[in-house]
């Protein structure tokens, strides 16, 4: 089987650039379309876990997220692993920030992307991570 060629590789990876656009809420939101929704893990907080439906909702979990949850500006993220098209791809990475106590933060992650082919913007994000 045959390496991607660099334009597959930037057209088919849009889980890998939200990912790496964690932490920066308005880079976020460029790339997301008016009805995109975004769940976590169903263990979690309904609060938490979602689903955040609609671009006004799912811009103030990410708010919350990368402004609440943790310190403003210490999200750090490891791109482990990205794979898929361009409707559809996946980011495994590593996770790293401060909370707001102080104590470090340091989870892995998979996050499942869904794209409209068409217009390039985001519709769905499935975001797994260890919950223990």
């Amino acid at each position: 089987m045959q390496a991607p060629t660099e334009a597959q590789r930037k057209r088919g990876l849009t889980a890998r650039k939200v990912v790496e656009a964690f932490g920066n809420c308005d880079e976020l939101a460029k790339m997301y379309c008016k009805h995109v929704t975004w769940r976590l893990n169903h263990s979690l907080a309904p609060n938490v876990k979602g689903p955040h439906v609609g671009k006004e909702k799912v811009m103030a979990f990410n708010f919350a997220v990368f402004n609440k949850f943790y310190k403003t500006g210490t999200t750090e993220v490891e791109i482990l692993d990205s794979v898929g098209n361009e409707a559809s791809s996946v980011c495994r990475f590593n996770m790293k920030a401060t909370k707001p106590n102080g104590k470090p933060y340091y989870v892995e992650y998979v996050l499942f992307c869904k794209t409209c082919v068409n217009s390039g913007l985001v519709t769905e994000i499935v975001e797994l991570l260890d919950t223990q």
